[in-house]
C-alpha cells in the first residue's frame, strides 16, 4: 500500500514539472511573436514624463470645510486641497488618450486653416484678442501663439499684443496686479510643440481685483465671462490667471454650468496646451448688464438671469400674479446687513410689513454663505428690498416680474443707485422701485449736527472724489426706516403684483 502511495506522488511531481514546462514553452513563443509590437509601444511611452506629471498633479477645487478655514475675501489661496475628481478632464496628465488629445512632441496642426487674429484694444473696459486656427498656449511663459506656415501672413501680422485680461482696464493701478499675456503670429519652426491637444475651445482671463465683493465678481467675472463663453455651449476650457481657487469654488455653480472642463491655473501651467480657438481676455458691456447688438449669438440681460437659475436648478420662473380671491400671500424678502447701510429698525418694521398683507422672510449673504443655498431662499420671494449694497446683486436669482426695491442712502446716491441695481432688473424682466430716505432717517444725524455741511452739500463731498463720499456716506450711515413715508412703496409693488 505504502508503495503504491509512492509512485503515485512520483506522478504528480513529475506532471507539475511538466505543466510547469510546457507553460514557459508557450509563454517564450508568445513573447517572441510579439515583440516587435511590444517594442513598438514602449517607445511611444514617455515614462520619465509621465511619473512627473503624476507627482506634480494638482486639484483645482478644495473641500468646503477646509476652505472655510483658510479663506480670506481678498486673499488668495497658496494651497491647493484635494478632492475626489467625479471626471477626468482633457488637462489632466493622468487621463487616458481620447480624440482631444495627442502624444507629446508630434505636429498634428498643420492642416488647421490661419485666420489674422481679431484683436480689441480699444474698448474703456477691456482688452481682448480672439484667435483662431494652430493656437498654442504656453501658460507659464504667458504667451499665446497663432502658428502660420505662410510667410506672407507672418510678414502682415508681425506684431505682438500684448493683454490683461481683466475687465476693468479703466482702473489702473488696480490693473497692476495682473500679468500681460502676449500674443503674436509665428511659423510652425519657431513654436513649441503641443503637449496636449485639445477639441475644445478656450478663454483665457484673470481674477482678482475686487472679486471678494459679491457685486464685483458678478461685474467684473461672471457676467463678462457668460458673455464671452456661453456661446460654446460648454465645450470651452477656462485657463484662469492669477488663479484664486476658493472663487472657483464660491461659484462653481456658474463654471460647471459654462465649461465641461476643469480649470487649467495659467501662470503655472508647463505643457504647451493646444485649441482651434482661443479667446485672450473677457467682453463686458455695463455693470451687471449685456447689450444684445455688442454680444456673440446676441445674448441679453434676460439670458443671463435664465443662465443663472439654471446653474441652481432654481423652480420659480415667475413671480405670484395676485388675484382678488387668492389665499396665498406674496413673499418679501429684506436684506439684512451688519454694519454700515444696515436698517436699525428692522424688527419694528416687519410686522408693519405684514399687516400690508406680505409673508416676509429676512436673508444676510455672508461672505461664506453658500452661494447656490441663498439663490434658492432669493428665488423664492416675489419681492426683495434693501439698502444699497453687493447683497442687492441677488436680485438676479428672483423669478421673472418680481420685484426690487432699492433703499437709497441719503446724499446723492440715486443715480449711482439706479445705475448699479436698477437698470440691470429692469434688463433683466423685472419691475424695480425705489426710495430715497431723507436726512431724518439716517444715523448721520448721530454723528454729525443738524447744519453740518454732510447734510447741506453732499455734493461737496462727491467733488473730493469718490473714496471720500464713500467712507461718509456708505461706509458711515446706516438707516431708520420711516415706515409711514416707506408704505406707499409697498402698496405699490402690491399693485404691480396685481398687474
Amino acid at each position: 500500500m505504502k508503495k503504491e502511495m509512492g509512485n503515485q506522488m512520483k506522478w504528480n511531481i513529475r506532471a507539475n514539472y511538466f505543466g510547469v514546462i510546457s507553460a514557459c514553452f508557450v509563454f517564450l513563443l508568445i513573447y517572441f511573436f510579439r515583440s516587435d509590437q511590444f517594442a513598438d509601444r514602449i517607445k511611444s511611452v514617455s515614462w520619465g514624463s509621465y511619473i512627473t506629471d503624476v507627482a506634480a498633479q494638482q486639484p483645482l477645487i478644495p473641500h468646503e470645510k477646509q476652505v472655510k478655514e483658510q479663506i480670506e475675501p481678498n486673499s488668495p489661496i497658496v494651497q491647493e486641497i484635494p478632492v475626489e475628481r467625479k471626471q477626468i478632464g482633457p488637462s489632466s496628465p493622468i487621463a487616458q488618450q481620447t480624440p482631444d488629445q495627442k502624444f507629446p512632441g508630434k505636429d498634428h496642426d498643420k492642416t488647421k486653416p490661419f485666420k489674422k487674429p481679431f484683436c480689441d484694444l480699444t474698448d474703456p473696459h477691456y482688452d481682448l484678442c480672439d484667435l483662431e486656427g494652430d493656437i498654442r498656449i504656453n501658460g507659464k511663459s504667458g504667451s499665446v501663439i497663432s502658428v502660420t506656415s505662410d510667410e506672407n501672413s507672418i510678414s502682415e501680422s508681425n506684431k505682438t499684443w500684448s493683454i490683461k485680461p481683466h475687465p476693468r482696464k479703466w482702473a489702473s493701478d488696480l490693473m497692476m496686479q495682473f500679468r500681460d499675456v502676449n500674443i503674436k503670429v509665428d511659423n510652425h519652426e519657431k513654436s513649441p510643440k503641443c503637449d496636449v491637444h485639445h477639441n475644445s475651445s478656450a478663454v483665457v482671463f484673470a481674477v482678482g481685483g475686487y472679486i471678494g465683493n459679491y457685486f464685483h465678481a458678478f461685474t467684473d467675472v461672471l457676467v463678462p465671462l457668460f458673455i464671452t463663453s456661453y456661446q460654446f455651449k460648454r465645450d470651452v476650457q477656462f485657463l484662469v490667471s492669477n488663479n484664486q481657487p476658493w472663487f472657483s469654488f464660491k461659484y462653481r455653480g456658474f463654471f460647471k454650468k459654462l465649461s465641461n472642463y476643469e480649470i487649467i491655473d495659467f501662470d503655472k501651467e508647463e505643457k504647451i496646451h493646444c485649441y482651434s480657438r482661443v479667446i485672450v481676455g473677457l467682453y463686458k458691456h455695463k455693470d451687471l448688464t449685456i447689450n444684445p447688438s455688442r454680444s456673440p449669438n446676441k445674448i441679453s440681460t434676460v439670458d443671463f438671469g435664465r443662465f443663472a437659475r439654471d446653474a441652481f436648478s432654481l423652480e420659480k420662473n415667475h413671480a405670484i400674479k395676485l388675484q382678488e380671491t387668492s389665499e396665498r400671500k406674496p413673499r418679501l424678502l429684506i436684506m439684512a446687513r451688519n454694519h454700515s447701510r444696515s436698517l436699525t429698525n428692522l424688527k419694528s418694521i416687519v410686522p408693519m410689513i405684514k399687516e400690508l398683507g406680505f409673508e416676509v422672510v429676512i436673508g444676510n449673504a455672508l461672505f461664506f454663505t453658500d452661494v447656490g443655498d441663498f439663490a434658492h431662499l432669493v428665488n423664492s420671494a416675489d419681492v426683495m428690498m434693501g439698502v444699497h449694497g453687493a447683497g442687492l446683486t441677488n436680485f438676479m436669482f428672483l423669478p421673472a416680474n418680481a420685484i426690487l426695491i432699492q433703499i437709497v442712502p441719503f446724499g446723492n446716491f440715486e443715480k449711482t443707485c439706479e445705475y448699479d441695481f436698477g437698470e440691470p432688473a429692469t434688463d433683466m424682466s423685472m419691475r424695480y422701485l425705489q426710495y430715497s430716505i431723507t436726512k431724518e432717517e439716517s444715523t448721520l444725524m448721530d454723528l454729525y449736527p443738524k447744519d453740518h455741511l454732510v447734510f447741506r452739500d453732499p455734493d461737496s463731498f462727491h467733488k473730493q472724489g469718490w473714496q471720500v463720499a464713500n467712507d461718509i456716506y456708505l461706509g458711515k450711515q446706516s438707516v431708520k426706516l420711516n415706515f409711514t413715508r416707506f408704505r406707499p412703496v409697498l402698496e405699490k409693488a402690491l399693485e404691480l403684483l396685481r398687474q
